[in-house]
């Protein structure tokens, strides 16, 4: 054994004795270095490598201090870095104790349904002497229950003493004899009525230094509440046939209902009941609690048959969806029926099996009504006596403790970033990871039902995301929308709390995102501005970072951003007369507009211009509308210091404004847009290209649309190093196969190679193809492209990359939201079914594009957005009949598992990739 094995193992030793009250000095590079008699350079070296490896922790105090990383988490806690600048910093990620839970925690709904009843009753028993509270909620919501709980619960917090009473009564049951009610409630003396041979103390009296629940309360007359008025204010009672004396007592009451309150009480009754607990349907709890009850009565049914119970997750659903007009007892005997039948039916087995035919006919009739289409799991549940709902379902902590706890990982990440020099890119990617699993939690983990503030959250979030939009030019998806409302709606207002260092991090972490992230930070804060003058909404600067790292997950990628376009006229309002009016048409902000002086200077005119360019990403082109005069002095300037074309057009007018803001929306490329503004107006343009050094460029294409050529625009440029200095862009596959090297990106880009699922036939640039990348074939390709301009270390560098980020199955992850091995095994059957129809093979690096291709189909068709059009489709109908049935005979396989049908147009493209193998 080395002596870096030897150090490890005396850290070992040392951690395992470690407090933070009195750290060793065995644990020092100095002290160490004397126990092994070697050189303190010698033992910092080791331990320095001990740390790079993250197996010991490092304390960066005077002297240093080492720990071992897993000793020290299996004494005390796990921790997500090894570098702290003290003790304290170490200690400071000790998981705070949490606090003792009450009997509450444990009701299904506590932190759902039941939050606001939980809270109600909590604040009315421990308000000094208590508050009367009612229960108001249909048959079988659980509100005897829930009283017995609340004296559970008094107990338990010593509001009550441990002997106190629990009375119950029904009042419907002497409805009908109010004389027999209020004698057995208030009790009655000695010849109070016939009868009455004897004095008898009533339920009040019983009650006294406790809870008196009354159920069924609406059965009280108007007279039987105004007997219990003195009671509820003083204290105090008399019981039947008394006329002087009053008996003292101390009573919490809670009384309970199922009818509505104001019509079926005295107002003066109700006046004395502060507190109103409303209990929701089984139905209103949502399909996570109901399923937590279903769960909870078959343990509770495991236990008394000491059996275990397995039920199928069909049979869960339909129990699940089912409407119980008894709310939770209902749906308690229907388990009970359900568990002894088919007990009954399986008294031999070790377990009772619940199947669909397992179930009442009056609960499978749903079966027909709520049968989805969608593929369920097909493994059953299996319940024994010592089943838990946690393990069952589990029970996600509350939302707010999710939020911080993603925080908190967020800030470690930050701080690792810092100490380990990780990259930025690796930050931001391991940042949008973790706030998308938060946002993605907070949306599928709430309740379907009606919240008021939530879709009031929801709609000025979509206000706000709107004006974003048409004035700062992004484009969020629709999902954000609602995963930013929900966030902000259960973030609320609460300001929550953190550690010095947490602060401090947080602190530095803003002043990081302010210099690396200043185009999302300004779109934060004009978000923050505007949602805070409608809302009481009020953002930390940690919520702020969170949006800031979030809305650069929503960019719009590169490559895509939009033409811009400007406004130069000479007078005193002109120009921003024409974009006013032209911006408010169009409903969004595509004009900047310049005023200018009759005698200004061609100078000037071109220090306006380009302090614009410099401002704004004008790389995807400029339209610049003049008044008058063609500006043609000013070519020489603008070629120096653009990057992308620039077109200038003589003649503006509102009329020109708008046709061009119309165009600028849809994507289209700027010649384009020249062309067709050129055939609406009479003027005189000029297009100008950047005169600089080229910047090389590989683009992506792909044959069905954008999508794609975006997903292997990112893939490639993770596979090259951005010290090369080559851009990977994607492009639109039609105009290079209409334009060549005539379309504008040749004119701005020294382009090196076109890399796609088809080819679009420009001979002057060489092609590679996605399957030659996947399969490796492509490499003696890849080598004539990049050897010229990089060495053979570097292309070694970019093959490597490259055969790691395109793998067959990487690339499908990639471009696709589907599991990659379950939707290339059903492409591979599809294939095989197709090969069998055509009667011909398909070869194997076309039925990798192929599987591409395909998977990508099948995404749009579950997203339901379909390639619409294909060229000649008419005739392709008519010409092909036998290739379109066979094509989508094989794709069936595919339609029945995803619940999809493929159009024609989608066929197309498929005979047509099938067709280049011929």
């Amino acid at each position: 054994m080395g002596l870096k094995e030897d150090l490890m193992a005396h850290l070992e030793k040392e951690t395992a004795q470690f407090t933070f009250e009195n750290p060793s000095e065995k644990l020092t590079a100095n002290v160490i270095s004397n126990i092994f008699q070697v050189k303190r350079n010698t033992v910092s070296h080791y331990l320095n490598q001990l740390f790079d490896e993250n197996l010991i922790i490092k304390i960066n105090t005077r002297p240093v201090y080492f720990l071992n990383r897993p000793i020290f988490e299996q004494k005390y806690y796990s921790i997500p870095t090894t570098l702290f600048n003290s003790f304290q910093e170490l200690q400071d990620l000790q998981p705070s104790k949490q606090e003792s839970k009450d009997i509450f925690d444990q009701l299904i709904g506590s932190d759902g349904s039941l939050k606001k009843a939980v809270s109600q009753i909590k604040a009315s028993f421990f308000y000094p002497g208590g508050l009367p509270i009612i229960l108001c909620g249909p048959t079988g919501v659980g509100k005897s229950f829930t009283a017995e709980l609340i004296y559970k619960y008094s107990r338990e917090k010593g509001i009550l003493p441990e002997k106190a009473p629990f009375i119950s009564f029904n009042c419907a049951q002497y409805a009908n004899n109010p004389e027999l009610l209020s004698s057995n409630l208030f009790g009655y003396v000695k010849g109070a009525f016939t009868g009455a041979n004897t004095t008898k103390d009533g339920m009040i009296a019983a009650a006294d230094g406790g809870i008196l629940f009354l159920d069924e309360v609406h059965r009280l007359n108007p007279e039987g509440q105004e007997k219990l008025f003195t009671l509820m204010d003083q204290g105090v009672y008399r019981r039947m046939g008394e006329s002087e004396e009053n008996h003292k007592v101390n009573i919490r009451f809670i009384f309970a209902t199922t009818e509505k309150l104001e019509e079926n009480f005295l107002q003066t009754f109700l006046r004395r009941i502060p507190i109103r607990v409303t209990m929701p349907s089984l139905d209103e709890r949502g399909e996570k609690e109901k399923k937590q009850f279903i769960y909870l009565f078959l343990i509770n049914e495991a236990k008394k048959l000491h059996t275990p119970i397995r039920i199928t997750n069909r049979a869960l659903d339909t129990l699940t969806l089912h409407n119980y007009t008894g709310n939770m007892g209902d749906l308690k005997n229907t388990i009970k029926y359900i568990v002894a039948s088919s007990f009954v039916k399986n008294r031999d087995e070790n377990e009772v099996r619940i199947t669909l035919q397992d179930l009442p006919e009056n609960i499978l009739e749903n079966t027909v009504r709520f049968t989805e289409t969608k593929l369920k799991n097909a493994s059953d549940i299996v319940i024994d006596e010592n089943s838990t709902l946690e393990q069952l379902y589990e029970v996600s902590v509350s939302h707010l403790q999710q939020i911080k706890t993603s925080y908190e990982k967020i800030l470690n990440l930050y701080q690792e970033m810092v100490t380990k020099k990780f990259s930025r890119e690796y930050f931001q990617q391991n940042f949008i990871n973790e706030v998308n699993v938060i946002l993605d939690s907070l949306i599928f983990h709430t309740r379907k039902q009606a919240n008021v503030m939530l879709e009031l959250m929801t709609a000025n979030v979509q206000e706000t995301i709107d004006y974003l939009e048409k004035n700062y030019s992004v484009k969020f998806n629709g999902n954000s929308i609602y995963a930013i409302a929900h966030f902000l709606y259960y973030k609320g207002n609460i300001a929550l709390r953190w550690t010095k260092r947490q602060e401090s991090l947080i602190e530095k972490l803003a002043q990081y995102i302010g210099q690396f992230y200043k185009p999302e930070q300004k779109l934060v804060d004009q978000f923050k501005s505007i949602l805070e003058s409608k809302l009481d909404v009020k953002l930390d600067p940690i919520d702020e970072i969170m949006l800031a790292v979030y809305f650069r997950g929503l960019k719009i990628d590169e490559g895509m951003g939009q033409i811009k376009a400007i406004i130069l006229a000479h007078g005193y309002a002109t120009a921003s007369s024409i974009a006013n009016v032209a911006n408010r048409l169009l409903g969004k902000n595509f004009f900047e507009s310049f005023d200018m002086p009759i005698d200004i200077s061609v100078e000037d005119i071109a220090a306006k211009v380009l302090n614009y360019v410099e401002n704004n990403d004008v790389s995807r082109g400029l339209v610049i509308l003049v008044d008058m005069g063609s500006l043609t002095d000013i070519d020489e300037l603008f070629k120096k210091h653009i990057n992308g074309p620039v077109a200038i057009i003589n003649n503006v007018s509102t009329q020109m404004a708008l046709y061009l803001g119309s165009m600028l929306d849809k994507e289209l490329f700027l010649e384009e847009m020249i062309e067709k503004l050129e055939k609406a107006n009479k003027m005189d343009y000029k297009i100008i290209y950047p005169r600089k050094e080229k910047e090389k460029v590989i683009i992506t294409s792909c044959q069905t649309g954008m999508g794609t050529a975006i997903q292997i625009q990112k893939l490639l440029h993770d596979s090259i190093p951005e010290d090369l200095g080559i851009k990977v862009l994607a492009h639109d596959f039609n105009r290079l196969k209409e334009l060549g090297t005539s379309e504008t990106i040749f004119q701005v880009y020294d382009v090196l190679a076109i890399v796609g699922t088809a080819d679009p036939g420009i001979k002057q640039v060489p092609y590679l193809s996605l399957e030659d990348i996947i399969t490796g074939t492509g490499e003696e390709k890849m080598r004539k492209i990049f050897v010229p301009i990089v060495s053979e270390e570097r292309f070694a560098e970019i093959n490597k990359n490259i055969i790691w980020n395109c793998s067959l199955e990487r690339v499908i992850d990639s471009i696709t939201i589907l599991d990659s091995e379950k939707i290339l095994s059903q492409v591979e059957e599809f294939v095989n079914r197709l090969e069998i129809r055509l009667k011909r093979r398909i070869s194997n690096a076309r039925k990798i594009g192929l599987y591409v291709h395909v998977s990508c189909l099948v995404e749009r068709l579950i997203r339901q957005s379909p390639i619409e059009d294909y060229a000649n489709l008419d005739e392709f109908e008519q010409c092909q009949k036998e290739m379109i049935h066979a094509i989508k005979e094989s794709f069936s396989v595919i339609e029945k598992l995803y619940n999809v049908k493929i159009n024609t147009a989608e066929i197309g493209y498929i005979y047509d990739y099938i067709n280049e193998t011929a």
